[in-house]
């Protein structure tokens, strides 16, 4: 428990089994954080069990690995990593794809437990920085990661929905 009264996220390398319930923390995530920045029929779009089933083939190849963060029984979230996809990054630059926490667990330490086992395991694969990128407009996500150290970059694109631009971050820590 934490001092809130509830349970503390455990979090481990995602099992099988584990994808649906990280891909449904997804879908929901994206409803509550990108409600009116990307288009509605995206949201409404999403199918949690071909995402799961997208994950399982990515990980299968060795594209990427998958943390979960579980609460009791359920999966809260979940956190992707891998090679840094820029050709043009340093070496020994690893790449923080994803990370999404169910809103209904937004503020018990979900998202930074999962930062943490993000940050170790590019570590671990000899990754001497890390990169990730978010939109420009998620406020609440860019809070996040600056509290956790990250840095914004000048490095900016366009994201594929709605052409919003997104911010690359940087964390450079031993």
């Amino acid at each position: 428990m934490n001092g809130s009264g509830r349970e503390r996220p455990v979090v481990r390398a995602a099992r099988e089994e584990d994808l649906l319930g990280a891909a449904e923390a997804r879908v929901a995530s994206w409803h509550a954080a990108f409600t009116g920045l990307v288009p509605q029929d995206f949201l409404d779009a999403m199918d949690p069990a071909a995402i799961a089933t997208s994950w399982s083939t990515s990980i299968a190849a060795g594209r990427s690995r998958l943390y979960v963060a579980s609460i009791g029984e359920q999966i809260a979230g979940y956190a992707g990593v891998g090679p840094e996809r820029d050709p043009e990054a340093p070496s020994g630059t690893g790449e923080l794809y994803a990370l999404f926490v169910h809103p209904d667990h937004w503020g018990t330490g979900a998202g930074r437990a999962l930062t943490d086992a993000a940050v170790a395991d590019l570590r671990d694969h000899g990754c001497a920085a890390v990169w990730l990128w978010v939109l420009e407009a998620n406020t609440r996500a860019r809070r996040f990661y600056a509290r956790y150290g990250f840095t914004e970059t000048d490095d900016r694109t366009y994201s594929s929905l709605n052409d919003l631009p997104e911010i690359r971050l940087s964390l450079a820590r031993g």
